[in-house]
């Protein structure tokens, strides 16, 4: 077990074997000149926290993290012992306590649970301190974290993984099962992942890549990217956000506001998609075989391929069999343009 805590400032250097006294004082007068004009608030002081903990290698580790404010990184490390490296910096007016992380850091371990809760510290400086973790655990992790204010970024462990944040974003990636990440204003950016993922944010934006298992992906004002994913299921609650699928692999179902939706892949289950305004592209293969209903209250069509028949400028709605027909494909505006490419 190592426990490291170091405080550092910076001061002004001194000068040995100079050849004369009188160039030492000269030397000493430019030095003092030149470190008043640095503005104190130039400065910084850091602290920094390292401790590792030893456990069982033949059991999987749950590791429970919740940090006020903050980077969080938890990365695989090495199997049978978790390292916990943490490091605080200032800026502007701030300065850092000697004992800064034995106030505000709270570690337990029983067995092979590992909790983690870092709280502000009521008698510091409300602002200009900035707190970075890198965790480095066992791969068979199962990782539950929580952040006021922050960015996470979870790596190259089974989990499941269930990662939140108020305000900033979160990535994750190779990950063997599942994961489930929520943040209220920021991005999520989720790749390589061997399970279900579900992914919610309030603004911002989400996306998603190579996700067999599939993806539930809900934000309220924002875009939402899903690529090469099993069956999914995307919703832009308000605004004018997006959707961009390409190469979805199963069971579809995408709905947006105000924002365009557009879709690129063969269909190899159901889809349903619409948009209230927005407008809906669709891009199949020349010998993609598919039942094509497409409806629009108020808006027009347009049909960029050949195997398709137009339908008249006044219908609003229409259905075709494409290639003999296959998987159902639905598609809805109420005033949007329905492109099918």
């Amino acid at each position: 077990m190592i426990t490291t805590l170091r405080r550092n400032s910076s001061c002004p250097r001194s000068v040995e074997d100079a050849p004369s006294p009188r160039r030492t004082v000269w030397f000493v007068i430019i030095a003092f000149a030149l470190l008043i004009r640095v503005p104190a608030s130039l400065a910084q002081v850091t602290a920094e926290f390292h401790r590792t903990f030893t456990v069982a290698p033949v059991q999987p580790l749950t590791l429970h993290v919740e940090v006020s404010e903050g980077d969080l990184q938890i990365f695989y490390g090495r199997d049978g012992q978790v390292s916990i490296i943490a490091i605080a910096r200032t800026s502007g007016e701030a300065r850092l306590d000697d004992n800064f992380f034995s106030k505000v850091l709270t570690i337990d371990q029983q067995e092979n649970h590992l909790s983690l809760l870092h709280t502000s510290d009521a008698s510091g400086p409300a602002t200009g301190i900035s707190v970075a973790y890198r965790i480095e655990v066992p791969y068979r992790t199962e990782v539950t974290s929580r952040l006021s204010r922050g960015h996470q970024h979870i790596s190259g462990i089974t989990g499941p993984v269930k990662a939140a944040v108020r305000s900033g974003d979160i990535k994750a990636d190779y990950i063997t099962k599942g994961v489930q990440a929520e943040v209220g204003n920021g991005d999520i950016d989720i790749q390589i992942i061997g399970d279900h993922v579900e992914a919610k944010a309030g603004t911002g934006n989400i996306s998603c890549t190579r996700i067999p298992q599939g993806v539930n992906a809900e934000i309220g004002d924002g875009d939402i990217t899903l690529m090469v994913v099993g069956p999914s299921s995307a919703q832009v609650k308000d605004g004018r956000g997006r959707i961009e699928v390409g190469g979805a692999r199963g069971r579809l179902t995408g709905s947006t506001v105000g924002g365009d939706l557009h879709v690129k892949a063969i269909p190899h289950d159901d889809w349903h998609l619409s948009s209230s305004s927005g407008n809906v592209r669709l891009e199949f293969p020349p010998a993609a075989k598919l039942e094509l209903e497409a409806s629009t209250s108020a808006g027009v069509f347009q049909i960029d391929r050949g195997d398709i028949a137009k339908p008249g400028p006044d219908v609003h709605r229409f259905e075709r069999e494409v290639n003999g027909g296959g998987k159902r494909v639905e598609v809805h505006t109420e005033s949007g343009k329905i492109v099918i490419r």
